[in-house]
């Protein structure tokens, strides 16, 4: 006489990793950093952080003066990083957003490039980084398509913007071009965070670590800006204390992302 069977005798096949649940949010670490984040974009664009010598003239100075290009590249990845950490519930979802945030760095690079803005210095042959950046992002946007669109996302597209981004960061490097060198490099290195998240808990740590790295470049631009582009000098102190709260503040963001590392899992993500 057979057995009857059982739905417990079946096998469940696993969940594809592209659709695995990633480790939930923290509520109250988010809102904490989505504070943080305002606060940064008033600190970068409201008051005065030193009155400095421009020539023969004195001028008042915001922060997005004094911090430059280094600044805005981390004010938008950490804006496109939070949203994608509060709003991706699945591995594909964060991927997607990632993808998303590279494009639109590579894309303020070219527009700041073509624009010939002084935050990226270079003269003449800026020209010759355009066709860098303006194919990055187009590569950026089409991968987060390719994963949107797919059953089963690859990660092909992934890798050859990641290894372009590599080549273009190691040009630029010997050229000693180091501001857009060191933003081809976070285009290279993005893309490869995510191949080998197998748990929810690694793909959470994967994206604080990369808020962690832009809230530690925010925190730097003042001097990053100062030592790579320059900046007129400043008349006393150049830490005055809306440059002592901007440090603070992504200091703040920086131990947001400590703790999602740390503590990456909450609560089980329930599968869709």
């Amino acid at each position: 006489m057979e057995a009857e069977s059982t739905p417990f005798d079946e096998t469940v096949p696993p969940a594809p990793v592209a659709v695995e649940p990633v480790a939930p949010p923290s509520v109250l670490r988010e809102r904490i950093r989505l504070g943080a984040l305002v606060v940064l974009v008033c600190l970068w664009v409201i008051p005065t952080w030193v009155t400095a010598q421009s020539g023969d003239d004195f001028v008042d100075e915001v922060g997005a003066v004094r911090s430059g290009a280094a600044a805005a590249l981390a004010l938008l990845a950490l804006w496109g990083l939070a949203a994608t950490s509060l709003s991706a519930q699945t591995v594909r979802g964060l991927r997607i957003g990632a993808a998303l945030t590279d494009a639109v760095l590579a894309l303020t690079v070219a527009g700041l490039l073509v624009a010939e803005h002084p935050w990226i210095p270079g003269g003449e042959i800026r020209e010759a980084w355009v066709p860098i950046f303006g194919p990055l992002a187009l590569l950026a946007v089409l991968d987060a398509v390719v994963i949107a669109m797919r059953d089963e996302p690859g990660y092909e597209i992934s890798v050859i913007r990641s290894c372009a981004a590599l080549f273009a960061s190691g040009a630029l490097a010997i050229d000693l071009r180091f501001l857009p060198a060191a933003i081809a490099l976070w285009l290279g290195i993005a893309p490869l965070i995510f191949l080998k998240i197998r748990t929810p808990q690694r793909a959470r740590r994967s994206l604080e670590a990369f808020i962690l790295i832009a809230a530690a470049v925010a925190g730097f631009a003042p001097w990053i800006q100062k030592h790579l582009v320059g900046a007129n000098p400043p008349v006393g102190t150049e830490l005055t204390l809306p440059v002592y709260l901007w440090c603070v503040t992504a200091a703040l963001v920086v131990t947001t992302a400590l703790d999602g590392m740390t503590r990456p899992l909450d609560e089980p993500a329930p599968r869709q």
